[in-house]
């Protein structure tokens, strides 16, 4: 098992590259169906409720968004930059996300300790947010086993709790 991810990397997923090439695919598969009237079903369970009024709620969607907006995006924001595609990169990421990596970045000193507490594991932007930061993250599950970590942890930097696990 993976000592940073709740699962474990295999030949096809090996690295956060894979990841973003996995999601790619999937919005061109998206963007795919819906160009072709065909219907895309979200079963995540993430589904938002904010009532936007006059817009197109599928772009509101974690996944519809970038697949239909996010080769634009990507064009736009390096060309507002003066990115070179071929060398350039631009990272999007949804409020949760850049919540985690700039609080990681601002809080974590270099190997400094952050203690996850959920019912099973820290959710994956938590962890990669704390190895970005530079720290060490002690993943606990559990009341008892946070307890623990912050009592036998010389200093405690950060307590991330995850509540969807």
């Amino acid at each position: 098992m993976s000592d940073w991810l709740p699962y474990e990397r295999g030949r096809i997923v090996r690295d956060t590259r894979d990841d973003h090439a996995k999601l790619r695919e999937a919005w061109r598969v998206i963007r795919s169906r819906l160009e072709s009237g065909l219907p895309v079903v979200n079963l995540t369970g993430l589904e938002r409720s904010h009532d936007p009024g006059e817009v197109e709620t599928c772009l509101l969607d974690d996944e519809l968004a970038p697949a239909m907006l996010g080769e634009r995006l990507r064009e736009l924001a390096l060309e507002h930059l003066g990115g070179d595609p071929a060398e350039h990169e631009v990272f999007l990421a949804n409020r949760t996300t850049a919540g985690l990596v700039a609080t990681m970045q601002a809080v974590v000193p270099a190997g400094g300790v952050v203690v996850g507490v959920s019912a099973g594991y820290s959710h994956p932007a938590v962890v990669r947010a704390v190895r970005l930061a530079g720290g060490r993250l002690v993943d606990t599950v559990g009341a008892a086993a946070l307890t623990t970590a912050l009592e036998t942890t010389a200093h405690v930097d950060a307590v991330v709790l995850t509540r969807l696990a």
